[in-house]
This record gives structure tokens, sequence and C-alpha cells, in this order.
């Protein structure tokens, strides 16, 4: 079982931040990357950073699973874009806590078709609808 790195691109510091938290619940993680695409950053530029992260996991033997906030947004473009390229490259959009929760907790005991489906299962589970009458 090739081990999973996780890259989480988003607009501005969501992603970054959103793992900071992650972390704080569950500890620091190995292979685990956030980046922003900040106001008046070059889209380029970002896409030529997750390339060479990508190439990086590759040279590992790592399978790289990204998550980006929003489908249609910069993003996930550079995100489809490296997906095409990069047969050891998965693509979630809706990045959420329960999300990356899932993937750290799974991550090396399942083989990636696998956790994918329990990564999007434990982001629905994670939205609940709560009323008070």
């Amino acid at each position: 079982m090739n081990r999973k790195a996780v890259l989480v691109i988003t607009h501005g510091k969501f992603g970054i931040e959103l793992l900071k938290s992650v972390e704080m619940i569950m500890g620091e993680q190995e292979d685990a990357k956030a980046l922003g695409l900040q106001l008046g950053d070059k889209v380029d530029d970002l896409r030529n950073e997750v390339e060479k992260i990508i190439l990086e996991n590759e040279k590992e033997d790592k399978e790289t699973i990204i998550f980006v906030d929003i489908l249609g947004g910069s993003p996930s473009n550079i995100a489809l874009y490296v997906l095409k390229k990069h047969n050891s490259v998965k693509l979630i959009t809706g990045v959420n806590m329960p999300m990356l929760i899932e993937v750290f907790q799974s991550r090396d005991f399942v083989e990636l078709d696998e956790l994918l489906e329990k990564i999007i299962n434990s982001s629905m589970e994670g939205i609940n609808k709560f009323e008070f009458s």
C-alpha cells in the first residue's frame, strides 16, 4: 500500500487554517500541506508549486489526495490540471474538517479507492440540521 500525501488548496488562507485546526485536534500530520491562492497571486505560480509537490511525492512513491474548497475556482482548476497529468493524484472538492480528520485517521490502513469513499461519507455525516421548538 502506497503512502498517501494530503494537499489542501483553497482560496485565501482557508485551507491553511483548516489544516492547522485539524492538527490542533490530531497533532502534526506527516505528508500534509496546504496552499492558498491569495489576492494578487498568479495562478501559474500556484500551479507550479502544486506540480512541484506532486513530483516530489511521486519520487517517494506517494499518492496525493488533493482537497479543494469549491469546484470551478482557480484552486480546483489547478487540481484538475495536475489530475489529468498524474495518475498518482486524486481530487475531492468541498473540503471540510470531517474530511481531513477521516483521511488522517484512515490513510495508513485503507486502500485509496476505499479511503476516498470513507472521506466523502465522513464529510456528509458531518453535516446536520438541528431545530428546536
